[in-house]
Order: structure tokens, then sequence, then C-alpha cells
């Protein structure tokens, strides 16, 4: 791979020079860390929630999918400004966080070990369905999903283990993103319509009338969205991948700005697909309720016939398997640094996180081998635990993490003099602080009737 660097010069700022983008089959092995943290928010959530809106909704709201991603990569490419062009040297955002507040790594820290194994719990029991569906899901009896998350176990620590375990990830996510696009571009095909005018219209900040069935109107379940996402916890895995690339310093900005909107892309992509075949087949099924994956299943059998089912096992076994090894690794990272910065013990290991013995215990004892309770027979309802876990976590972690950023890269004292955000950034990171704040404090209020609801199976 080809080291030029040329200057690039912005705004009457003079940026470092910068590492050259390859061109070619080159370009594709030096992207990655986008496309690998893209892939892990792609769970079977989005699966479920992308076919209930446009279930549900048709086109309309189709804009929150589009304008929630766009408010995650700039936060994300914030995260990466600050780890690439902070004038302390720090390559972890926590490390920027610690400078702000110093007991924030340490409760950061926390959350990541408690919500991070609720959501790979989640991911490997999802993984482990997809899979047991795929070899014919009636074997094995209640013990069956156990034995295939036993194997979804070897295969992460196989992965994760690995001398080069990074780019196992990234080829990973690449033929995992390829495979789901097609089994959704096949299953638009064989529907032989699409309704263009209708998707155009919902790009455009469409919102549909109230629901008497829903318990919010369309525009506050579009606020929530786009402030939710915007700051949610895994957004901060990113510093650590970079890392994992070898892209620190200034240099990298220019390469690493486009590995994000690449990275992006695909996600867009799968999630759009996705809405437009729910809306599409509801169109012409207007009975026809989608809310769960078995749903989605059976839509896809009717759509493509007796191998529709196995396409859709794939895509949620792929969804959870692009998510479950690689937040195995950037949740081990997070936690550690953490710990790192608000420990005695850890400050000799600032700088090497990786290094030092407690890493991989937590990434294989507490991210990918503890989860295994989660798919014993008797396990509790992993979905409500799941929901409850992720909105205590973004309670805790969603305002400091946008409140945060807002506060590093727009100030000298932090940010190289070139790097230091413009008026227009500092604008948009503060509307993005000041939703996030709304919502975690609607989120907060709501967190009792949650439990209640999560808990006694109503």
């Amino acid at each position: 791979m080809s080291t030029t660097t040329r200057t690039v010069p912005t705004a009457g700022r003079q940026y470092p020079e910068q590492h050259a983008v390859p061109r070619g089959l080159g370009l594709v092995t030096s992207l990655g860390p986008g496309l690998v943290l893209a892939m892990t928010f792609l769970g079977t959530g989005d699966l479920v929630s992308s076919s209930v809106s446009g279930a549900n909704y048709g086109y309309a709201l189709l804009w929150t999918l589009v304008l929630s991603l766009i408010a995650r990569t700039f936060i994300i490419s914030a995260i990466a400004k600050y780890t690439l062009m902070n004038r302390h040297g720090d390559t972890q955002i926590l490390e920027g966080f610690h400078r702000v507040l110093p007991w924030l790594p340490g409760f950061m820290a926390a959350v990541v070990l408690i919500a991070g194994f609720v959501t790979q719990a989640t991911f490997l029991k999802a993984s482990a369905i997809g899979l047991y569906q795929l070899t014919g899901g009636a074997w094995g009896g209640a013990w069956g999903n156990f034995v295939c998350a036993l194997v979804v176990m070897g295969l992460t620590l196989f992965m994760v283990t690995r001398k080069r375990s990074f780019v196992i990830l990234e080829y990973f996510a690449r033929v995992a993103s390829v495979a789901m696009i097609g089994a959704f571009v096949y299953a638009l095909v064989q529907l032989g319509h699409m309704d263009v005018v209708g998707f155009v219209r919902g790009l455009a900040f469409e919102m549909p009338e109230n629901s008497l069935d829903s318990a919010f109107a369309p525009i506050v379940v579009a606020s929530a969205t786009i402030g939710t996402i915007a700051g949610n916890m895994p957004n901060m895995l990113y510093s650590g991948f970079m890392k994992d690339k070898g892209w620190i310093g200034p240099r990298y900005r220019r390469i690493q700005q486009l590995d994000l909107v690449v990275g992006m892309a695909p996600l867009l992509l799968i999630n759009l697909l996705f809405w437009i075949v729910a809306a599409e087949f509801s169109r012409d099924n207007p009975g026809f309720v989608i809310n769960t994956e078995a749903d989605l299943s059976q839509m896809m059998g009717l759509i493509v016939g007796p191998l529709g089912p196995m396409l859709l096992w794939l895509c949620i076994f792929l969804a959870a398997m692009t998510s479950f090894p690689p937040q195995s690794r950037g949740f081990a990272q997070l936690a550690v640094n953490g710990l790192h910065l608000s420990t005695r013990r850890g400050r000799k290991w600032l700088g090497q996180d990786e290094k030092d013995p407690l890493f991989k215990r937590i990434q294989i004892i507490g991210f990918i081998v503890l989860p295994l309770v989660a798919s014993l027979p008797s396990a509790p309802n992993l979905i409500a635990l799941n929901i409850v876990g992720t909105s205590v976590s973004t309670v805790l972690s969603l305002p400091f993490i946008v409140v945060g950023i807002l506060v590093l890269t727009g100030s000298k004292k932090f940010m190289a003099d070139y790097a230091v955000n413009t008026w227009w950034q500092t604008a948009l990171l503060a509307v993005l602080g000041v939703i996030a704040i709304v919502v975690g404090v609607q989120i907060a209020l709501n967190i009792p009737e949650m439990f209640v609801t999560a808990f006694s199976g109503e």
C-alpha cells in the first residue's frame, strides 16, 4: 500500500499531510473499521424494526432512518477526529473524557461491562437461533439452540484469538453485507414492483397520522430514534477499531472519513431493503402483521417460496454474527481502557491496553463465554432483558457521549488548532446534545414501567 502523502488545505487552515488513498483493489483492503463498526450496529432488531416500520407506516417515517444514520455518522466522525487530531496524543475516546471528567472513564467501564454482557448475550442467542433454523430447526429438542450457541462461541473464539483477528472480522463483515443485500434484493425482484414515488415522498420528511394504537406520536418516535442512535454507546467502539487498523495520528483523517462513509453505506442499504420489502408486501397483503422474526420468515416464504425462510434465517445469523465477535473486542477495549484510566493498577498499561492480561479475560470470559447462559433452555426472556438493559445503558451513557464530544472537539485546549470545530459543527453537535438529553430523560421516566412490562410477561 502506498504511503505517499500530500497536504490538504481547508477553509484557511492547513491540515497535516494526509495518507494517500489507494486505488482499485488496494482501496478495498485499506478500508475496514467503518464497515466492521457499521455491521456491529446491524442486529436482528434492525430486521424487525425496519420491517415493522415499513409494514405499519409504508414509506412514511423512512426519512428518520436516513437522518438517524447521518446523525450517527457525524457523531462517530467527531469521535474519530478527536482520537486522530487531539493535542495530547490520546488514541481512545475515554482518554479524552478523562480530561473533562476524571471519574467518567471508570463509570463508563462499569456501564460497558454490564450493558455489554446483556448485548452480547442477545446477539449470541440470535446467532444460535439463526443457525438452528438454518440446520433444520427440528433437532436437539430444548437443547438445540444451546448446541448452536456453543458452535457460535467456538467460531467466535477462533476468529478473535488469531494474530490478525481484525482482518478476519473485516472480511467477514464484507461477505455478510453482500449476502444480506443480495437476499433482500432477490426478495424485491420476486415481489416485482416498488412504489418509487412513495419511496421518494417518504424521504421528504413525510409524517403519518397519529395512530390510536400507539402510545407516542410519530414525531416523538422520530426524535427518539435520531437522538438514541446518535448517542448510542457502540459508537465509541470506532476508536479501538481504528487503532487495530494502525490509524494513529492526524495523517489518517482523510482515509478515515472515506472509510466511515463507505462503511455506513451498506448499513443504510440493508435497512432500506428491509423497509422496502416489508412496505411493498404489506401493501399487497393488508391483513398480514409483522412483529417478530417468525412473521418475517413467513413473509419471505410467501414472497420467495421455500427458499425464503432460509434466506431470512441466514440474514438473522449473519446480522448477529457480524455483531457478536467484533463487539466482544470493542467492548473489552472500552472497559479495559476505562479501568486503566481510573485505577492505579491500570496506569502502567495506558497506551497498551491489549497487552494487559485483563483484556483477554474480559473479552473471552465476560463477552464471549458467559453470554452462553442466555441460550440455556431455562434462560429468561432475553429480549425483555435486552430492552431494559439497552434503555438503562442509553440513559447512563448517551448525554455524556454527545456532550463530551462537543466539549472536546470544540476547544483548542484539547484539539490541535487546525482541527477545532467550525461554528456549524458546534451548532449541530449542540442540537444533537439537546435531543440526546431530552430523549435520555424520557427513557429514564419510562424505565420503571419497562421493568414491569418486561418481566411480567404482559
